[in-house]
């Protein structure tokens, strides 16, 4: 088998994730640095994420509701422990949990902004900031390998995530190929 398809989709994202942390260091006191460029990361990862949420909902629950990131929420969090997943970017110390939102029943920031920023560019320029694309490329991250579970797939999710990673990986950023996400309610 090949590799998987939006694995690939994803490490182009993350490739032009990671190439801005040579204008804007990876640290907290830069969260709120907005850009052009996170501009377009932002609403390329958060479509990406859409996508992605429909069809791994497809594949959890074939009868549950697809329309839109409630309907997603509602099929996730109902079988999945999406909401507890953690992404690690070990480089900088910095620590993710892009779906913990849902755990309360409301949708991430970073979506919120992803939204504002897509449809009302002129007055949430500034959302589009590095915040948000980390926690988006994180939410990215932990949605493709909740697709590829829930799809069953045989494809390898190679090669390697050059930035972000799981606790649960051995060494250091790897994804090996006996990964492990929590099981399906």
């Amino acid at each position: 088998m090949g590799t998987y398809r939006y694995w690939q989709h994803f490490l182009a994202l993350e490739a032009d994730f990671s190439a801005t942390s040579r204008y804007v260091e990876f640290a907290g006191k830069n969260f709120a640095t907005f850009s052009i460029e996170y501009v377009k990361l932002l609403l390329a990862i958060g479509s990406e994420v859409d996508v992605l949420c429909k069809i791994a909902c497809e594949h959890i629950d074939g009868v549950a509701k697809r329309g839109n990131i409630d309907d997603y929420r509602a099929c996730m969090t109902a079988h999945t422990q999406i909401a507890s997943e953690e992404v690690l970017v070990r480089r900088y110390s910095l620590v993710f949990k892009p779906w913990d939102a849902w755990s309360r029943g409301v949708n991430p920031t970073w979506w919120r902004s992803y939204n504002n920023v897509k449809h009302q560019r002129d007055s949430y320029f500034h959302e589009a900031n590095l915040e948000n694309c980390a926690s988006a490329i994180s939410g990215l991250f932990v949605v493709v390998l909740y697709c590829h579970k829930a799809q069953k797939s045989t494809e390898s999710l190679e090669p390697y995530p050059i930035l972000i990673g799981r606790e649960q990986e051995p060494g250091h950023l790897l994804l090996e190929s006996d990964y492990t996400v929590p099981d399906f309610m």
